[in-house]
């Protein structure tokens, strides 16, 4: 398999794009502006939903409930954060709803039911 990068190319060291979150960072902009905050970062890193799902080890149609709204894990929070270059509090405070986020010890202040795919991915 072959590098992605050309003879003599040297890797850019992304740590010194990271802006924090918050009112001024482009998600969210693009947040107050009307798109959801799954789609304002994917937008924002130019990820195609392929890629993403290669970084985050998250399955493709996993991605696409988040596109449309399901709630997220700390797992996948952690995932996609690390996929962006941030903070996995970054994303967190994207969140529209604090009840979006699934916590490990299961506090996200909802009762999952067996049939809750929001809860299939730990």
């Amino acid at each position: 398999m072959s590098s992605r990068r050309r003879k003599g190319e040297r890797p850019v060291d992304k740590s010194q794009f990271y802006a924090p979150y918050d009112e001024t960072h482009p998600v969210a902009r693009a947040i107050r502006t009307g798109s959801r905050w799954f789609e304002a970062w994917q937008f924002q890193n130019a990820l195609p939903t392929v890629r993403l799902a290669k970084l985050t080890g998250i399955p493709q149609p996993r991605i696409s409930e988040l596109h449309y709204g399901a709630a997220v894990t700390e797992a996948e929070v952690s995932a996609l954060a690390a996929a962006y270059g941030v903070q996995p509090s970054d994303i967190i405070a994207s969140l529209p709803n604090p009840q979006l986020l699934i916590r490990r010890d299961g506090s996200d202040g909802r009762n999952l039911g067996a049939g809750d795919s929001s809860a299939a991915v730990r």
